[in-house]
């Protein structure tokens, strides 16, 4: 069943921008 991956990949590409704004500016 690719369900499951299907819905890992697409929390993945939801949280991702989420963590990445949580994060403190680098540059």
């Amino acid at each position: 069943h690719f369900l499951p991956i299907t819905l890992a990949l697409c929390l993945w590409h939801a949280a991702l921008p989420i963590m990445l704004a949580g994060l403190p500016p680098n540059n």
